[in-house]
């Protein structure tokens, strides 16, 4: 299944439906699954019709092509204003915390990289199945700017040092290096079908209870506030040179 946006173009988000389980794929492979404001709008929607829709007892979250996300289209960015820029991260902030309040439990199945938004995107989800060779970062202050939400669920999942340390962006991770520090709670070869059957796990489960379990979670990690005040300084690096010649870069591509 396939949404259409309001133009009746697909969706850059497909839902497929097996058994009690819902696999939702971010399907813009071209550009390696980047977060546009289509795509960002559309998972929001999709999480909430799954989140009442009673056959559906777990959601696996995956992407399309050669990885699972490459974090927010830079060349959507460098096109808009500075208002603009703060209102589209804040609603990916918004996602992921619609992930922590969704009903149903969400597994994330990484493959081939989860790079700035697309790593704060997996670390929202409530279980994160990597395959071993995946790349694991945040990019942003080595070009410019400063990772404007979920940092939260970074924090919650790997400590402060860790995450601060992933913040700086020095080091790239690899599934493995993610899972031994947190980030990612099992490694698979083939982190689909891994994801798929811990899925089918927590979907037997009784569906009132598994959602206690999430809204108990949700509200030690997911915290408006702090996406707000990460929101700030995203919009603070964007006024700094780095910034500005990094909107130039991938703005002309």
């Amino acid at each position: 299944m396939s949404t259409k946006d309001e133009g009746g173009l697909s969706s850059p988000v497909v839902i497929e439906r097996r058994g009690a389980i819902a696999i939702v794929s971010l399907d813009r492979p071209a550009q390696r699954n980047a977060m546009s404001a289509a795509l960002v709008s559309d998972l929001i929607e999709a999480l909430d019709h799954l989140e009442h829709d009673s056959e559906i007892g777990a959601i696996v979250l995956k992407g399309a092509g050669r990885g699972f996300c490459a974090g927010s289209d830079l060349g959507m960015l460098a096109a808009m204003d500075a208002t603009q820029r703060m209102r589209f991260e804040a609603d990916s902030g918004r996602l992921a915390r619609a992930i922590g309040h969704c009903r149903c439990p969400v597994v994330a199945a990484v493959h081939g990289f989860a790079i700035g938004g697309g790593l704060t995107l997996a670390a929202a989800c409530d279980v994160v199945v990597t395959t071993p060779d995946a790349k694991w970062s945040l990019p942003e202050v080595p070009i410019g700017l400063f990772p404007a939400w979920g940092l939260g669920a970074v924090i919650a999942r790997t400590g402060m040092p860790a995450a601060r340390r992933i913040c700086w962006g020095v080091d790239t991770l690899s599934g493995q290096a993610a899972h031994d520090i947190g980030l990612a709670d099992m490694i698979a070869v083939h982190a689909e079908a891994d994801a798929l059957a811990h899925a089918e796990q927590l979907a037997a489960l009784p569906r009132a209870h598994a959602g206690m379990v999430k809204r108990y979670f949700a509200s030690l990690v997911a915290d408006e506030q702090a996406d707000a005040a990460a929101n700030r300084l995203f919009h603070e690096a964007t006024l700094s040179p780095e910034a500005l010649a990094s909107f130039a870069k991938f703005g002309g591509r």
